[in-house]
């Protein structure tokens, strides 16, 4: 698999933008104004666990190269659409590595689980102005448990070989 290939297979696998349906399913009702905030953060924490199984399993040579292909598609799709709010995109990939460097430490140092990171998101969300409701809050994570498949992506990249 070539690094674009790679980069496209990554796409593919990961979660589009939430739709206010989507959160329905599981039993969170979210303003149309909250879905570029938890877009955004969605976004950050996937790619966090893409760029770990990319670490992980991709030799050295390929790793920005597939980074770069795939943040020219996320750009082109996710970001050019407005699902992940407003701002400039270099202003977005300072902020993504930045999220991505806390994530890192989290499980680096603290030794927290693809759980515990994806509450941790979940308290992001909420510092970011995302309000959620107490009793929501345990559906907010099962949702972002779910829509960050951790393991996939090192799988999907383990089997590209």
């Amino acid at each position: 698999m070539t690094p674009t290939e790679a980069a496209t297979a990554l796409l593919r696998l990961m979660p589009q933008p939430p739709t206010a349906i989507q959160l329905e399913e599981y039993g969170l009702s979210v303003p149309a104004s909250d879905l570029p905030i938890l877009s955004r953060e969605l976004l950050s924490l996937n790619l966090y666990w893409v760029f770990a199984a990319i670490d992980a399993h991709v030799p050295s040579r390929y790793r920005t190269a597939i980074r770069t292909s795939l943040l020219q598609a996320i750009r082109s799709t996710w970001w050019s659409t407005g699902h992940i709010g407003e701002g400039s995109w270099d202003d977005y990939l300072k902020e993504m590595a930045d999220r991505c460097a806390h994530y890192a430490y989290l499980v680096d140092y603290e030794g927290m689980s693809h759980m515990a990171v994806s509450a941790e998101a979940a308290s992001l969300l909420e510092d970011r102005g995302f309000v959620i409701s107490e009793e929501d809050r345990n559906k907010l994570l099962v949702f972002l448990i779910d829509y960050a498949p951790a393991a996939q992506y090192g799988k999907l990249l383990e089997e590209a070989g």
